[in-house]
């Protein structure tokens, strides 16, 4: 393992309804997302990284002039391939890879038939980009955004008789701090008492 890290931050999602419920429109809804993540191997250009994840998503319902709020909260299994580039005292990054969500909990303040059938697992796919400040000390500060999108549906049945597909995407961004680890010796340290010369036993 190369690091370990925390990094909270906020989401601005909604759902895409492949038919709209007489005339309801969905939009943009804020929500907050944490992340624990691991890095691996201290390779200078490639790293893999995962992640588990909290976020709230969902969706602004405005339907027949008034406003509701559905959400739905996810914890999720994330991997991502990582690709850095050191420029000066800064380095960029990008992430590209599966996410694997589970809808622990909902709230439908319209439209239940939907949100509460909505699938308990499902598959997303997230890219990201991001920067880290280069520093001395072993943590580090990191500040990326992501954009995530469903790869399968959320939800596909009827909804008043009419069939529909839901697609949940979203914006996130987030800053975090990692611990990075003391990367292992790779031969062993020659201990010399009599203080010979390298290379006279």
């Amino acid at each position: 393992m190369y690091a370990l890290g925390i990094a909270p931050g906020l989401s601005y999602g909604k759902e895409v309804w492949s038919k709209e419920q007489f005339g309801a429109k969905e939009k943009y809804l804020f929500g907050l997302n944490g992340s624990l993540l691991a890095e691996f191997f201290p390779n200078p250009v490639f790293k893999w990284r995962s992640e588990i994840m909290y976020n709230q998503l969902g969706t602004t319902e405005l339907f027949d002039a008034n406003t509701y709020i559905n959400n739905t909260n996810y914890i999720s299994f994330n991997n991502y391939l990582k690709i850095q580039h050191e420029f000066f005292r800064f380095m960029p990054y990008i992430l590209i890879g599966p996410r694997v969500e589970y809808l622990f909990s909902r709230n439908a303040s319209i439209f239940p038939q939907a949100i509460n059938n909505m699938y308990k697992l499902h598959l997303s796919a997230a890219i990201g980009a991001g920067v880290e400040l280069i520093s001395y000390s072993r943590f580090k500060l990191f500040t990326e955004v992501f954009y995530n999108r469903d790869v399968m549906p959320s939800f596909s049945g009827n909804v008043n008789g009419i069939p529909t597909v839901i697609i949940q995407h979203d914006y996130e961004w987030r800053i975090g701090l990692k611990y990075v680890f003391k990367p292992r010796d790779k031969c062993p340290r020659v201990i010399n008492p009599a203080g010979n010369p390298p290379g006279v036993m």
